[in-house]
């Protein structure tokens, strides 16, 4: 594949961090008529039968032949359908605002998570990000409020997405140290095969103990826009780009994800934007620019 020219990445970058910014919103504005675990085998689903013509000749070829590289496959397609069912799951129970805030954190957990789980280097002036972008989230969570703090009286939808960008860390750790991929569209195949797979019995049980899936136009709009808009054009536009403007560059990016997140939680959802969401986003961000900052004696 070619690379884009460079003002077509930038532009590719702004429209994948708007199409996921946007997913939380889309989930939060039909949880009350589509359950979660729904969305997410339909999700997983759809994609997978999209992207069947193209790769099903090639899924074999492209598979890495020893044993440890396909199970380094497996965990880092298991990373990426927990993450994205538990941020489904989360948008149930906390607003579209609080979950776009704490998915961009990433950059920073992903730092941090690399040093916990893989002994990576962690200079201190990432280490400053990590706790600025943490208690950006513990502002948000508790509201700004000691009295909540001292309860322990936190949103358990944030909770639940906090585990959910974890699990997006380990997968981007994981994706960045594995030596045998197959290529991208074979990779996003194994992914939303896997979350099919997956799915199916959770959905099954969701659908027989709570309540069914009911096909109206806006919750199979809301699949559609999750499989084609968030799992397919937003990955394509992500790619595309790095290969452009490099993954650090990129990253940055990643802060317009809450931007776009609020915009669209206000002007469709309704949704009020309070001063602990202001205070928590600018500690997130400056956690962010300093978990992916790159000091004078930093070589990575």
């Amino acid at each position: 594949m070619k690379p884009v020219r460079r003002p077509v990445a930038y532009l590719y970058l702004v429209l994948a961090m708007a199409l996921w910014g946007a997913g939380p919103v889309v989930v939060r504005g039909v949880h009350e008529i589509a359950p979660p675990f729904a969305l997410t085998f339909w999700r997983w689903l759809g994609v997978t039968l999209m992207l069947l013509p193209f790769v099903w000749n090639r899924v074999a070829r492209e598979l890495p032949p020893s044993p440890s590289a396909r199970r380094q496959v497996a965990l880092i397609c298991a990373y990426m359908v927990a993450g994205s069912t538990l941020s489904v799951v989360a948008v149930s129970y906390t607003t579209a605002i609080n979950a776009t805030v704490i998915n961009a954190t990433q950059p920073a957990v992903t730092a941090l998570a690399a040093f916990l789980v893989f002994a990576e280097r962690l200079t201190r002036v990432r280490f400053l990000g990590v706790v600025a972008a943490f208690i950006g989230i513990l502002v948000m969570a508790f509201q700004a409020s000691f009295q909540a703090l001292l309860q322990l009286s936190v949103n358990s939808g944030d909770l639940i997405m906090f585990v959910a960008v974890c699990c997006w860390s380990l997968y981007a750790i994981s994706l960045h140290r594995a030596t045998e991929l197959p290529g991208t569209a074979v990779l996003l195949f194994l992914i939303a095969l896997g979350g099919a797979i997956v799915g199916l019995p959770l959905y099954v049980a969701e659908s027989l103990l709570d309540r069914p899936f009911l096909p109206t136009p806006q919750t199979i709009g809301a699949v559609i826009f999750l499989a084609v808009g968030v799992s397919l054009f937003a990955v394509h536009f992500w790619n595309s780009a790095i290969r452009t403007v490099g993954a650090n560059r990129a990253a940055i990016f990643v802060n317009l994800i809450p931007v776009f997140g609020a915009a669209f939680a206000i002007g469709f959802l309704d949704e009020r934007l309070f001063a602990y969401h202001l205070a928590g986003a600018g500690l997130v961000v400056v956690g962010i620019f300093l978990a992916v900052r790159r000091g004078r004696h930093d070589s990575r």
